[in-house]
């Protein structure tokens, strides 16, 4: 628990919003430990169904769910309904014959929004509806609550789109006062979102960004398509070969660390006066659709790009709801990562010793080549690899005792996954303020090795 921050005097009534894919599940396990009293209830509202499951539900989660004395409630509903806001977030005054502990008032304590569309190869429009709209119509409903039913703190997770220098591994990573360039279509309108929210009165809002993220039951992010690309060139008997330098910072962070920081942050907002949280963690956010001038370091593979300008779609000049450039947008934000400062290098150790296999980095002479062959041919490049990746996964699967029909796994990788990303973020901040102490200080190869295991207990790997 936080050395900064107390326990409410009585456990929180909470809702989750979205996520089931990616952090909801580690999050409703955290909130419910059965050696904690984080939460007198805790409901979680998505689109998939559970029963049958229509995505993938991790062992855990669903022996939660199905626990006679569980204190969660799955709640399947289009969250894009507006209609049906009001419903989703009214809490019950009873669950299973007993009357909910709540802290005051009729409404949820907290509010976490987890909605959002992740993949980054996905059109404008798809991250329009389905990341922008959603939240900020979400977040809407919420702020015209009558004062009852009002949450008391609503907090979003954001991810890492966006493109950042590898600093140095002597400097501290990039500031939530940072202004970063957002990466591509998602990352401007995930960017945008936290714009919307944040301008709504009454909320009382604050968001965490997480770095690269991984956990048990987690099949997107960073860190798990290593894993998988590890385990087909163990297969293939070959060694893995990383594109770019060995000092790449990917600052990284368990899912079971991003509920921690989700719920701290809940408690600073619910315990401190909001001009307090304002002075103390407020940072800005810029406008997301200006011209911006490229990065080789960043965006490109080929130095050629230096200076290039990136082409900006005008479709945001359609949406009504886009806050003004004249607006001036600050909001509560922390970066969360774990303390490791991994990079290109310690995840690919961490990843061979998984597998037992050799790993290295292009030198400078064959990195070179290959820049200059994917400027000519770059979209050829990505399908050779993926189509050997895939091909070798799809008869691993197939010749598993019993084989494996179909899994969520995948080692298909879009274009932006070859590009130079580097996350580094300074998570001095939620340390400070919040008093986070990650639960898994950095990656272990063992904590790896728990993540493979739990999904080939499910039939997946």
């Amino acid at each position: 628990m936080s050395d900064k921050l107390s326990p409410p005097s009585k456990p929180l009534t909470v809702l989750i919003l979205g996520g089931t894919t990616t952090v909801a599940r580690a999050l409703c396990l955290y909130l419910l430990e059965p050696k904690s009293s984080r939460a007198s209830f805790v409901r979680l509202a998505d689109r998939f169904s559970v029963s049958p499951p229509t995505t993938y539900l991790d062992s855990p989660f669903l022996s939660l769910l199905g626990d006679p004395n569980t204190a969660l409630e799955y709640k399947q509903v289009n969250l894009g309904s507006v209609d049906r806001h009001e419903e989703v977030f009214t809490p019950p005054r009873t669950w299973k014959g007993e009357k909910i502990q709540r802290e005051a008032g009729g409404g949820f304590d907290v509010v976490f929004d987890l909605t959002g569309e992740t993949g980054f190869d996905k059109p404008e429009l798809i991250q329009i509806t389905h990341t922008y709209q959603l939240a900020l119509s979400l977040a809407t409903s919420a702020s015209k609550l009558p004062p009852s039913l009002m949450p008391r703190s609503y907090v979003r997770l954001t991810f890492p789109f966006y493109e950042m220098k590898s600093l140095p591994s002597s400097s501290i990573g990039h500031a939530e006062s940072a202004e970063l360039r957002q990466d591509g279509v998602r990352g401007r309108w995930w960017h945008e979102t936290l714009r919307g929210t944040g301008l709504l009165p009454g909320l009382n809002f604050g968001v965490v960004r997480c770095g690269a993220w991984y956990g048990r039951g987690t099949w997107e992010g960073e860190i798990l398509p290593r894993l998988v690309i590890g385990h087909i060139y163990q297969y293939l008997k070959e060694e893995m070969k990383f594109l770019y330098n060995s000092d790449l910072r990917i600052n990284t962070i368990h899912s079971l660390d991003i509920a921690q920081a989700l719920y701290l942050l809940s408690l600073y907002l619910l315990s401190t006066p909001r001009a307090t949280v304002l002075s103390q963690s407020a940072s800005p956010v810029a406008f997301s659709f200006r011209s911006q001038s490229s990065s080789s370091s960043t965006l490109s593979l080929s130095s050629s790009s230096k200076n290039k300008r990136i082409s900006v779609s005008e479709t945001w000049r359609t949406i009504p709801t886009v806050v003004s450039e004249k607006e001036k947008v600050q909001i509560p934000l922390f970066n969360v990562v774990d303390e490791g400062d991994s990079t290109q290098g310690s995840l690919a150790r961490a990843v061979a010793q998984v597998w037992g296999i050799k790993f290295g980095f292009l030198n400078s002479t064959m990195a070179i080549l290959v820049q200059q062959f994917a400027k000519t041919d770059f979209e050829e490049m990505v399908e050779d690899v993926n189509e050997m990746h895939v091909q070798a996964w799809s008869d691993m699967l197939s010749r598993s005792n019993p084989p494996i029909d179909s899994s969520p796994i995948t080692p298909f990788l879009d274009q932006h996954a070859f590009r130079k990303m580097a996350i580094c973020l300074d998570g001095s901040k939620a340390k400070r303020i919040l008093g986070f102490k990650p639960l898994f200080p950095g990656v272990e190869v063992d904590e790896l090795r728990r993540i493979v295991h739990d999904f080939q207990e499910d039939r997946l790997w």
